[in-house]
C-alpha cells in the first residue's frame, strides 16, 4: 500500500489549483470514506463520486459522470461539476382508451387466440354467448316489446325503449364473461385473417363452433323462458309472436340488407369494448350502437335464434325452414358481409397494412 502512495507522486496542497469558470464544490478528504468516522492508526481513502472535471498542478481533467476518484489525506481538492440538468417531467396520465392502430391489433391477438383455443371451449363459450343474448331478447321482448299503448301513441320512443333495455346488457354480459358470439367473432376472425394471423381453416372453425353454441344456448333459453312462464302476460306473448312471424315474412334482400347494418354497428361495439381500459367505458360502447340496431329494427342472427324459436313456442304460425330460410341465411350471410366489408376491411385497410 505505501508502494503505491508513493507511485501517485501527488503535488502538495499549494500546487493544488482551484478550476474557475463552473460552479465549484469544495471537498476535504480526510482519511477514511467521506462521511465514514475516523479509526486512528488507519490508513484509509477519501472516495470522491461523480466530478465532470477537476483540476490538478495546473491542468484541467476530466471524468466520467459516473467514475471515481481515490485521493490520500494530502491536500483539500477543487472538483468542478456540471450544472444539474432540468428534472424529467412526470408521465403522462395513462388514457382511457387506446389508439385505433392499437385496437386492430388487439383484435388480431384475439383471433390468434380463438384460432389456438380447445374446440370445446369455443362451443361452450358459444353456449353461453346464446344464452346471454337471449336473455337481453327476452327482456326486450318481455318488456319493451309488451308495450302495446306506448307503441300506439309513440312508436319512436317504444322503439328506442327497446333497443335500450335489452341487447345492449346482453352483449354486455357477454363480453364481460368472455363468451364466444358469433357476429363479433366475424369481425375477429377476420382480422386476423386479412393480417395473416390466423388461416381460414382456423376461421371457419371458430364461426361454426360458436354458431353451433350460440344456437344451441338461444334455443335452451328459449325453452326455459317458455317454462318459466315469462311471456305468460298477454301482451308480451302477442308481442313473442307478432315479431317471430314479422322476422319470417320478411324479403330475403331486406332480410340481408338489415343484416349488414346490424353487424357493422355490432362489430362497433366489439371495437369499443377492445379500446375501451375500463369496464365503465366498455358499458357505454356497446350501449349506444347496440340500441341503435335495435331501434332502427336491424336483424341480428343470434339475436334471432331465439326471438323466432321464443315465438314459435309462444304459437307463432312459423316452421323451421321459413325459419331458417327466411331469416336466419339471409340475416347470417348479411352480418358475415357487414362485417367483411364496414368493420374488418375499412379497419385492416386503414390500420393493418405494413
Amino acid at each position: 500500500m505505501a508502494s503505491v502512495l508513493q507511485s501517485l507522486a501527488l503535488p502538495s496542497a499549494s500546487q493544488l489549483v482551484r478550476a474557475t469558470p463552473c460552479r465549484q464544490r469544495q471537498v476535504s478528504v480526510a482519511r477514511g470514506v467521506v462521511g465514514s468516522p475516523r479509526v486512528p492508526g488507519s490508513v484509509r481513502f477519501g472516495i470522491v463520486a461523480a466530478p465532470s472535471s477537476w483540476t490538478l498542478g495546473g491542468v484541467l481533467h476530466s471524468g466520467s459522470s459516473r467514475g471515481f476518484r481515490v485521493v490520500p489525506n494530502t491536500a483539500s481538492v477543487s472538483f468542478t461539476t456540471a450544472p444539474p440538468s432540468a428534472p424529467s417531467p412526470p408521465p403522462a396520465p395513462a388514457g382511457d382508451a387506446l389508439p385505433p392502430p392499437a385496437v386492430f391489433n388487439v383484435a388480431c391477438a384475439a383471433a390468434e387466440m380463438r384460432a389456438k383455443q380447445d374446440p370445446s371451449t369455443t362451443l361452450a363459450l358459444g353456449f353461453s354467448a346464446g344464452l346471454l343474448i337471449g336473455v337481453g331478447a327476452l327482456l326486450m321482448t318481455c318488456v319493451g316489446g309488451a308495450s302495446p299503448g306506448l307503441a300506439t301513441a309513440n312508436p319512436g320512443l317504444s322503439a328506442y325503449l327497446k333497443g335500450a333495455i335489452g341487447l345492449p346488457a346482453g352483449l354486455t354480459l357477454v363480453i364481460l364473461t368472455g363468451g364466444e358470439l358469433f357476429t363479433g367473432n366475424v369481425f375477429i376472425m377476420l382480422s386476423g385473417l386479412f393480417s395473416k394471423r390466423v388461416s381460414a381453416a382456423a376461421l371457419m372453425r371458430n364461426w361454426s363452433l360458436s354458431f353451433v353454441g350460440n344456437f344451441l344456448g338461444c334455443l335452451a333459453l328459449a325453452y326455459l323462458a317458455v317454462g318459466a312462464n315469462t311471456a305468460a302476460a298477454p301482451a308480451a306473448k302477442a308481442a313473442a309472436m307478432g315479431l317471430a312471424a314479422a322476422k319470417c315474412a320478411l324479403p330475403f334482400s331486406v332480410a340481408f340488407i338489415k343484416g349488414i347494418l346490424c353487424n357493422w354497428l355490432v362489430c362497433l361495439a366489439i371495437w369499443g369494448t377492445m379500446a375501451s381500459t375500463s369496464v365503465a367505458g366498455k358499458i357505454l360502447a356497446i350501449f349506444w350502437p347496440i340500441s341503435m340496431f335495435v331501434a332502427l329494427g336491424f336483424e341480428h342472427s343470434v339475436a334471432n335464434m331465439f326471438i323466432i324459436p321464443h315465438g314459435m313456442l309462444c304459437g307463432a304460425k312459423v316452421t323451421v325452414g321459413e325459419m331458417m330460410m327466411n331469416n336466419i341465411l339471409p340475416v347470417t350471410l348479411g352480418n358475415i358481409l357487414g362485417a367483411a366489408v364496414f368493420a374488418s376491411g375499412l379497419m385492416y385497410w386503414s390500420y393493418g397494412r405494413k
